[in-house]
């Protein structure tokens, strides 16, 4: 495929628009949750940290070295990678059967679902597994027509990189296996041209493995809770994740996703047939984990990234009512999509007091400013510093006070990233709680203080609308949890 021939040059205009709408977008908008506490492990650079593998926090930091620690810089990677992403996924359908006008509906699509025009936007351990499952799954075809050393290297790098960037990358090596035994190559088991393949994947992920070494194999534990976590089964959990997938992915193109893996799997075309297995192995592991703890809608994406575009080109072959029902599909989510976008660049929608869904983007550098001149007003002596009592609170505070001189604690009861961070205690320090709308605590019967001081609230205003309201609270010398 040379995308430099005039028949593509619909999509690629597509794609490059996406891209320089985001980009132009991407300052406007506070950095969030997990964002932030991904641009602390760039600023905070290790072998790797409790939570994730550190690919997340390198690639991170190569970008806000360039573009400077701001959200700019924190999200150039995630729409560099949204863009590839495209191009791969545009491959992947066009070389079905070389339409380009299906190949490019199908890209359409994967934009009209909702959570991609996020997750394409802040980088994510996830985000960074869309660069690489596509490739992976061209590496195994080539790999299993032409058993070179060159293609078993490439596929050795392709997956120490995935290892590298998140621990569900693990699941890559289930397809390929069953991929191999299904088209009877058991040659390709015991080849010695294996040996640097696993050796390249090895060197690539040791740096997880000195840190976890070092560490007492912490981050293999909490993963293992995190995904799971019960022992007992909850039908509750169960419904309420693909609940959440079937808002988070379009409500009209969530179906599709699982029509193409049914006509991925009966394929007869190689690549689709791998893919197929991959998204067989990806969405019966989170549906098995989501019988036991409530997931994420990020934590399936590569399935609906896979087999959105997959299911919207085969329902293409449907005949005049399916494209009917596409063309509405993908319209009602490009629009929304652009909504969304739209209200959070300009932020010209009226909400309720405190339910925007600004409250947690909006306002946390306000809130370090606020927080720094309590403490040099009130406080001024080397034992003041900031707290916070959640880890959300955390990675937003974190990343907002690293202009500053002051430190900031989580205090919780919970061993974390954040933990290991802290170089020195929270013991015998005058602590300024940031209390918020959403995470309030009663720091007289949270915290063991000398005494406690509340401050004035104040709300953070966007526009007529109370977006979140702030509370600083004094623990003088503070001496652990009650």
């Amino acid at each position: 495929m040379h995308l430099t021939l005039k028949e593509h040059a619909l999509f690629l205009y597509f794609i490059i628009f996406v891209a320089v709408l985001r980009l132009l977008l991407a300052p406007f908008v506070g950095l969030g949750v997990d964002e932030a506490h991904y641009v602390l492990y760039a600023l905070n650079l290790d072998l790797s940290y409790f939570d994730h593998p550190p690919l997340v926090g390198w690639v991170q930091y190569i970008f806000i070295s360039i573009f400077g620690t701001h959200e700019f810089g924190a999200r150039v990677a995630a729409i560099l990678i949204g863009f590839v992403t495209s191009l791969f996924v545009y491959k992947l359908i066009f070389e079905i059967n070389h339409n380009k006008n299906e190949a490019f509906i199908a890209v359409l699509a994967l934009h009209a679902s909702f959570l991609f025009n996020a997750l394409f936007l802040m980088l994510l351990p996830d985000t960074l597994l869309f660069l690489l499952i596509l490739p992976t799954i061209f590496a195994v075809i080539k790999l299993e027509k032409e058993s070179s050393l060159r293609n078993w290297i490439l596929l050795g790098t392709l997956l120490g990189l995935a290892g590298l960037a998140k621990y569900t990358a693990v699941l890559f090596i289930a397809p390929i296996i069953l991929y191999f035994i299904i088209k009877k190559r058991y040659e390709l088991f015991y080849t010695p041209r294996i040996i640097p393949a696993v050796l390249i994947a090895l060197i690539i992920i040791s740096p997880v493995l000195i840190w976890n070494i070092q560490n007492d194999w912490s981050s293999f534990a909490y993963q293992s809770e995190h995904v799971v976590g019960e022992n007992a089964i909850k039908w509750s959990a169960f419904f309420s994740s693909f609940a959440a997938q079937f808002a988070a992915y379009n409500p009209f193109l969530f179906p599709l996703a699982f029509y193409g893996l049914y006509k991925a799997l009966i394929s007869k075309n190689d690549t689709l047939f791998l893919t197929a297995l991959f998204g067989l192995v990806f969405i019966l592991f989170f549906s098995y984990a989501s019988l036991y703890k409530t997931a994420l809608p990020h934590w399936s994406a590569l399935f609906y990234l896979l087999f959105i575009p997959i299911g919207t080109y085969f329902a293409l072959q449907l005949g005049k009512k399916m494209r009917k029902y596409l063309k509405f599909a993908i319209t009602f989510g490009l629009l929304l999509s652009s909504l969304a976008y739209a209200e959070l660049g300009f932020k010209f929608l009226p909400f309720p007091d405190y339910q925007s869904p600004h409250r947690d983007i909006y306002g946390w550098d306000l809130i370090m400013k606020k927080a720094n001149e309590e403490i040099a007003n009130n406080s001024p002596t080397a034992h003041a510093a900031l707290a916070v009592t959640n880890w959300t609170l955390a990675s937003r505070a974190m990343y907002y006070n690293h202009e500053y001189n002051s430190s900031v604690f989580l205090i919780d009861a919970r061993y974390d990233q954040f933990d290991i961070w802290e170089k020195e205690s929270a013991i015998g320090k005058d602590l300024l709680f940031i209390n918020t709308s959403c995470f309030k605590k009663d720091i007289s019967q949270y915290a063991l203080c000398d005494e406690v001081i509340p401050h004035p609230e104040f709300d953070i205003i966007l526009g007529s609308n109370r977006v979140n309201k702030i509370n600083f609270v004094t623990c003088k010398n503070y001496q652990g949890l009650r």
